[in-house]
């Protein structure tokens, strides 16, 4: 799939709202897999993984009752009784591996063949199994991983609280010596799924320490102190909750991106903005270093178009600047007075846009697992454009519009999973943007 982008970002319009936290989304509803009674969920986003993640549970058996006008979703999973998860569903979004720990809890065994989602640094497109696995057997499931595929049943007294430290899943980043890798968040989140359902208490030990992990903690009960998650679980199906996401995340990172990279202001309104504050510090603090004006009123968050950027050194990590922003990062810092450096210790390899901005005349060079960019100035090009994942392909095509010109952009396909109606907000501020499907007809 492909989108045709023409135009610029100089339109004017009033503020623009985010959807809901795409990262939070797939484990509460997991947890709702997980209850004996309704969970309901408003600022759902409207996104293709929150409609896959619906389909998910209804197959399975459950009860769900999407309204995308509402924002909203409930999930009544007392008629939960399928184990497996169908591969049509699961290899589209990567966020159905939570469903895995939910199945477990739920039905008291869970199989699955592969997890799909974006191809980021390049790869296949196929998220890793094996370290969930591992977790489940922490809990006392015995688990056989066969390639893609995973089978998990529950002890015959049901699954049992355990301790679990998270470093045995993650790497040590180099510089701040915290925690980090790209299994770290999974296995978190699994096991803080587990431990609400087990029987007995749970104690988990240098937790991800992100919002996605954090805010499901408090959504569960937990006590959550710093380093340290203590859970007393249910012995079997968890209560009702209501659960109300926070404003994306990266959608904001990116429509702040949007103003930097366009030298225009932005106006966002956005949904509990102090624990988007608190999700993103690093990546705000690395703003403020950069010279970005950023000011904050209530639920508006306005952006202003700095004249000038000053160069940064980013380290994406799990207890530092999201991964996901990193993309976004580069594209701000091609505007700088200086050279900067983008280092990613989550996703080694998580440079898929560098092509397609170096098409455009940014000056990029990837060294292992750093990106060096210099200051450059963005320009038309004549070349198709290309990137695999989400956040990649966003990248570039906020590029093509910065650059100008008319551009074909490749890989669209992965923005409606985690965008709700981005192309829709691009044209509010005076992009123009042509579907393939369009183009067809």
């Amino acid at each position: 799939m492909h989108w045709d982008v023409t135009g610029d970002l100089l339109g004017e319009c009033g503020p623009i709202r985010l959807g809901g936290f795409k990262h939070l989304l797939a484990p509460v509803l997991a947890a709702a897999a997980m209850s004996g009674r309704p969970w309901s969920v408003t600022n759902v986003p409207d996104i293709r993984d929150s409609h896959m993640l619906a389909a998910m549970l209804r197959d399975a058996g459950a009860e769900v009752v999407l309204d995308t006008t509402n924002r909203s979703m409930t999930v009544d999973a007392r008629s939960l009784t399928r184990h497996r998860i169908d591969s049509r569903w699961s290899t589209q979004v990567h966020g159905g591996t939570y469903l895995l720990p939910a199945l477990l809890a739920a039905t008291g065994r869970a199989e699955s063949g592969a997890h799909g989602g974006c191809q980021i640094g390049g790869g296949s497109g196929k998220r890793p199994i094996a370290h969930l696995a591992e977790v489940m057997s922490r809990f006392g499931a015995v688990c056989e991983v066969d390639g893609d595929a995973v089978t998990a049943t529950a002890p015959a007294g049901g699954l049992r609280g355990t301790e679990i430290d998270l470093a045995d899943f993650a790497e040590v980043e180099p510089v701040s010596g915290t925690l980090t890798g790209p299994h770290y968040s999974g296995a978190s989140k699994t096991a803080l799924l587990l431990a609400a359902a087990a029987r007995g208490t749970t104690v988990l030990r240098n937790p991800y320490p992100k919002p996605d992990t954090v805010e499901l903690a408090r959504i569960l009960g937990a006590q959550v102190e710093r380093d340290l998650i203590v859970v007393e679980g249910a012995g079997g199906p968890i209560g009702a909750a209501a659960a109300h996401l926070p404003s994306d995340l990266m959608e904001l990172v990116t429509f702040v991106a949007i103003a930097v990279a366009a030298r225009r202001a932005v106006r966002l309104r956005l949904d509990r903005p102090e624990l988007v504050r608190e999700g993103l510090a690093p990546e705000l603090g690395h703003l403020a270093e950069m010279g970005v004006p950023l000011r904050w009123d209530g639920d508006l968050l306005d952006v202003e178009g700095a004249h000038e950027i000053r160069p940064a050194r980013i380290v994406a990590a799990s207890h530092l600047a999201y991964s996901d922003a990193q993309p976004l990062f580069a594209l701000m810092l091609s505007r700088a007075t200086g050279p900067s450096v983008l280092t990613d210790a989550v996703w080694h390899n998580r440079f898929g846009y560098a092509d397609g901005l170096g098409k455009l005349g940014a000056d990029l060079t990837v060294r292992g697992h750093a990106l060096e960019v210099r200051p450059s100035t963005l320009r038309p090009s004549g070349e198709d454009l290309h990137a695999g994942d989400l956040r990649a392909v966003a990248t570039v095509v906020l590029g093509a519009l910065v650059a100008g010109g008319r551009h074909r952009v490749h890989g669209v396909e992965h923005i409606g999973r985690g965008y709700e109606g981005l192309p829709e907000k691009l044209t509010r501020l005076g992009a123009h943007i042509e579907t393939s499907e369009r183009i067809a007809a």
